[in-house]
């Protein structure tokens, strides 16, 4: 198989990314009633746009990168191109290079799921995409009964930026579901999913999903006594 690197940073390993991929894109599928529209934020290699091709239901997706060498590498990569089934091929991508907090001000949308996947708040330029700021706007781009779906870090290696991520989206008035998947080239990962009213923990079986099932699905919301909420500050 073959890994990918970023400015030195693991950003999968063809072996297990879709243990990361499905935890990330599956679950919000459970919660909102038919979606049709999806926005990807980030997600430049089209691993999680393979997951969200896959479903069925949807008509529409775009994808937000700001990097376009990152996407046309995964264009035409032969190696990565497989591995996300050559998902910028369909009709219904649709990607736009620019920085995500800077398009969703146009007031963007509606979407029926918004998935947030960027690489992890490491500088100015990234932290400023975990803050209340960046969650209002993408909040303000989801349909009424949507989800939105981030990738958190990790809530074992990372505990305290996980939850400020946690609290901070609570902070913008949605209702948070925590949840954690192993993922082996990085370790125990963490996401939260979130909607703008009360839900359930989505538990269906999920027809083609090599990692997840009704019951592995309902276990992704299970935080163990080490991944346990600690108090953090709101990111703003």
């Amino acid at each position: 198989g073959h890994q990918l690197f970023l400015n030195g940073g693991l950003q999968y390993s063809s072996a297990d990314e879709y243990r990361y991929h499905e935890a990330l894109v599956l679950p919000a599928f459970q919660v909102v009633q038919e979606p049709r529209r999806v926005l990807i934020l980030g997600g430049g290699d089209g691993l999680a746009l393979r997951e969200v091709l896959r479903r069925p239901g949807v008509e529409r997706v775009t994808l937000v990168d700001i990097d376009p060498a990152m996407v046309e590498l995964a264009r035409t990569f032969p190696p990565l191109a497989d591995l996300n089934a050559h998902a910028f091929d369909d009709a219904r991508v649709t990607v736009v290079h620019d920085d995500a907090m800077r398009w969703l001000d146009a007031r963007r949308g509606p979407f029926d799921v918004v998935i947030v996947d960027f690489p992890d708040p490491a500088n100015f330029v990234l932290g400023k995409l975990y803050t209340t700021a960046f969650y209002e706007r993408a909040g303000a781009a989801l349909a009424p009964g949507g989800a939105l779906v981030v990738q958190s870090t990790s809530p074992l290696a990372s505990r305290s930026a996980y939850w400020c991520v946690v609290r901070t989206v609570e902070a913008c008035g949605f209702v948070v579901r925590p949840y954690h998947a192993l993922v082996p080239s990085f370790g125990e990962w963490g996401f939260l999913l979130a909607k703008r009213e009360a839900f359930d923990v989505p538990g269906a079986d999920v027809p083609g999903a090599r990692s997840l099932d009704a019951a592995s699905m309902r276990a992704l919301f299970v935080l163990g006594p080490d991944l346990a909420p600690v108090d953090v500050q709101v990111n703003r």
